[in-house]
């Protein structure tokens, strides 16, 4: 239910009514509280007949005096609290998502605010007030899927105190209750580990190299592979100038159905790079869309195509159907979408979209409507940041961004994109490391990822034998766990550290993984914790054993067990000899 009279302007208030503050909205536009059926969280809806004289700006300030860090979908390494002028954040439907947390050093969050899924595009800036000493939280909505002619959505301010991960799961609950049947299923192989030729081969990819890694990613459980750039273009200098086609090339893929029939025999599905905004001035279609872009960049060697025109779309459509249509491949890794993520795009008087956003998501429509008509289980990658709840309509799995061989980045990023992804699978970015590295350092790209679906992307043909056992150990690891670590409930601590630890919790089983605090505290409600030690040096803490007997078993960092016991935690802190990159299994007798 709303309140009956819609008002330009609304109030926050805490849950005990002790502090108030008035908010505002801009000219054409009104507010009507919307009864929420939990106290502490308030909703408003937000209408507007017309976004095209301006944006509709919400304003208010809240004391957050607890808050240490503000975790946003999409923040790269920062954690910081952001002044005011400087926390503007573009939010399209390609890119980031509209929700910010604030964080305490107890990991709650004293404001989590958020739009609905109804929003394409806004300005998103919540920072730190200097006049006031309070947050001033500043939205300018821009871009809105109508209803009836009518621009309308919804903002959410969460004052509950929740621990933050448990106040983003209740935003992506809220997105998944809107968007409904609209989301895209999820095949079960989105969540399998897969291979990428990326790292391993960059551009420099063939027919052989892919039947190659295909044969030795298949001997460790992988069960797709992905071909990244490269398929398309003989020029390997990493620019996109001969992108537009999207055709193989005749030299490294002569035959691209004998190719791809040849990887499904060896047990593995075919997963498809294409980056369909762009094209270059050496494409065989430049001629014909030159004039059809969004502008160059330099970055890239290539334009970015304007989706607000049809025969732009029609075009796009067409390169993504090819791959699934003609030469069986069994999904698509869609990349450069945020390439969209035009500022200021100039008129496109032959358009027949609003928006660039909105030409976006007809694309997106359109080629996933035939694809899955064609092929059920359509696998679809994304990329973070290409988190908005937005894409759920249209992706199956989201990668972490490019990171490579930074196993602390890469942890961010999959715990990050887990918590803002609702039922999307999440992968790592693509595992790699040095032919020379440490047993232990091998293992830590794995556990950075831990509770992720893994990709990989190194030479596993002829790994040296240790490198052999530690990743077979964690592959069979994550996959035996899969349950507790991919749909377990999920609780990450201290965003502003980078997540020191990160637990994931099931009906039998509780997975942590230590990262920079050895002190971990044993999880009553399952029978069996599993304790891995991601950090750099021997040794976990151990708190809330009880007082009973339990069975305690140590592997090292390829799995071999090094203690096997049964015996009687002492009181207080245990501390348990876990080697680096080893796990410890925890079952009460």
């Amino acid at each position: 239910m709303t309140s009956a009279v819609p008002k330009t302007s609304f109030e926050v208030r805490s849950p005990d009514g002790a502090i108030r503050r008035t908010g505002t909205v801009s000219d054409g536009a009104t507010v009507t509280e919307i009864d929420s059926p939990e106290p502490g969280v308030l909703a408003y809806e937000i209408s507007a007949a017309d976004l095209t004289a301006g944006p509709v700006r919400i304003r208010w300030t809240w004391p957050v005096d607890s808050a240490v860090s503000l975790w946003r979908a999409t923040q790269g390494s920062r954690r910081e609290l952001p002044t005011d002028w400087g926390s503007h954040r573009d939010i399209r439907s390609v890119r980031s998502a509209p929700v910010a947390s604030f964080v305490g050093g107890d990991d709650l969050s004293p404001l989590t605010l958020s739009l609905s899924s109804d929003v394409r595009g806004c300005d998103f800036a919540v920072g730190v007030n200097e006049e006031s000493a309070e947050q001033l939280v500043q939205l300018a909505v821009d871009d809105v899927e109508p209803v009836d002619g009518i621009y309308r959505f919804t903002l959410r301010i969460d004052l509950r105190g929740l621990h933050f991960a448990d106040a983003l799961r209740d935003v992506t609950g809220q997105w998944t209750a809107e968007l409904g049947e609209r989301i895209a299923p999820v095949p079960e192989l989105a969540r399998q580990a897969m291979y990428s030729t990326w790292y391993s081969d960059h551009q420099h990819v063939s027919a052989e190299s892919v039947e190659h890694h295909a044969r030795a990613s298949a001997r460790y459980g992988c069960k797709a592979v992905i071909v990244d750039d490269g398929w398309q273009t003989e020029d390997t200098a990493r620019g996109y100038a001969h992108c537009g086609d999207w055709e193989p090339t005749s030299t490294t893929f002569p035959d691209m159905v004998e190719h791809v029939r040849r990887v499904h025999d060896l047990g593995l599905d075919y997963v498809l790079w294409i980056a369909p905004p762009l094209i270059g001035e050496h494409s065989k279609a430049w001629d014909r869309f030159k004039d059809r872009t969004l502008g160059y960049v330099d970055g890239l060697s290539a334009s970015v195509l304007d989706p607000r025109y049809p025969e732009v779309r029609e075009h796009i459509v067409e390169c993504c159907l090819r791959p699934v249509r003609d030469w069986g491949v069994d999904g698509l890794k869609i990349d450069f979408i945020d390439s969209w993520a035009w500022e200021s795009a100039r008129p496109a008087p032959d358009g027949d979209c609003e928006t660039v956003d909105e030409g976006v998501e007809l694309i997106m429509a359109a080629i996933t409507a035939e694809l899955r008509r064609l092929r059920p289980s359509l696998l679809i990658e994304f990329r973070q940041d290409y988190v908005n709840p937005r894409l759920w309509q249209f992706g199956t799995f989201l990668r972490a961004g490019d990171c490579p061989m930074d196993a602390v980045e890469n942890r961010v990023r999959t715990v990050d994109s887990r918590l803002l992804a609702g039922d999307r699978a999440v992968h790592s970015d693509m595992l790699m490391w040095h032919p020379t590295a440490s047993a232990e350092a091998v293992a830590q790209q794995f556990i950075g990822v831990l509770f992720s679906t893994p990709q990989v992307s190194v030479e596993l043909a002829g790994l040296p034998e240790e490198h052999d056992r530690v990743v077979r150990y964690w592959l069979g690891f994550m996959k035996d766990h899969a349950d507790t670590l991919l749909r377990g409930v999920l609780t990450p601590s201290r965003p502003d550290a980078r997540y020191t630890q990160v637990t994931a919790s099931g009906d039998s089983t509780t997975v942590v993984a230590a990262f920079a605090n050895p002190v971990v505290r044993l999880s009553a409600a399952t029978p069996v914790n599993l304790l891995v030690n991601g950090g750099h040096a021997l040794g976990l803490l151990v708190e809330g054993a009880g007082s009973g007997p339990v069975h305690l078993v140590v592997s090292d960092c390829s799995g071999t067990e090094v203690a096997r016991s049964t015996t009687m935690p002492p009181a207080g802190l245990w501390a348990v000899d876990v080697p680096v990159g080893g796990v410890a299994r925890i079952e009460r007798v």
